[in-house]
């Protein structure tokens, strides 16, 4: 009697757990209005980890021109002050190379374990990356469905086992119908060749987000390239 006792208050203490927070979204990339292919995200946050995936292939003109593609993956903890990656990987195929990157994190530091990146030379030391976000952990943080609260304070440092780059929103703009457009900037930081730094350095971006289901959901992010503006569009 004494265990059931302690059983059945063990269940009416406990507190409900925390709404699992689900992503899966197909977004349309078009560039200059013209679209180059369909980019897709799915992903979970619950019981304090999350797991999320994204692909991209190029259609239409573009694709007939030069057929591209990229799968990414990622897995870890999710707490309230943001995501911390465990585990990364991707395969990239832009028509004209190839790259493939496998990471874990220690203590909150990437090890490159795998794919072409592992025998780059001039890679940055991923020992200098601590408290780094992997690309899609990045990506995941802005486009996935979320809570209100916090929902333009991302600031990351990203690591793609060979290059550093920075996203950081900086303003919060509230819209019609409880939208809510978040901007900010991405950053080229190291380890990037100098024709790319030339080219560009610094890409403004803006997410809006519309309510749904108790939550928010991006549903188009826009961001100014030196080929024009970038933009995806959810379907």
């Amino acid at each position: 009697m004494r265990h059931a006792l302690t059983l059945i208050l063990a269940l009416c203490l406990t507190p409900p757990e925390a709404q699992a927070q689900d992503t899966r979204a197909t977004f349309d990339l078009r560039l200059l209005g013209l679209k180059l292919g369909e980019m897709q995200i799915v992903g979970r946050v619950a019981r304090g980890h999350y797991t999320a995936a994204s692909s991209f292939r190029s259609t239409g003109v573009a694709g007939a021109l030069a057929r591209a593609r990229f799968t990414t993956r990622s897995s870890g903890r999710a707490a309230a002050s943001g995501l911390a990656p465990r585990r990364y990987s991707e395969d990239v195929d832009t028509g004209r190379r190839q790259s493939s990157a496998r990471m874990t994190y220690q203590g909150g530091t990437p090890r490159v374990i795998g794919g072409t990146l592992a025998s780059k030379t001039d890679r940055l030391d991923p020992k200098d990356e601590r408290g780094s976000l992997d690309p899609m952990t990045a990506l995941f943080s802005a486009l996935r469905t979320q809570p209100r609260e916090g929902l333009c304070d991302l600031r990351a440092t990203i690591f793609d086992g060979a290059r550093r780059s920075g996203f950081a929103f900086t303003d919060r703009r509230a819209g019609a119908q409880g939208r809510i457009t978040c901007s900010g900037t991405y950053r080229r930081l190291k380890g990037f060749s100098d024709k790319e730094l030339r080219r560009q350095t610094v890409f403004p971006f803006a997410i809006t987000y519309a309510p749904r289901g108790g939550l928010m959901r991006a549903e188009t992010m826009e961001m100014q390239s030196s080929y024009g503006k970038v933009t995806l569009s959810r379907q």
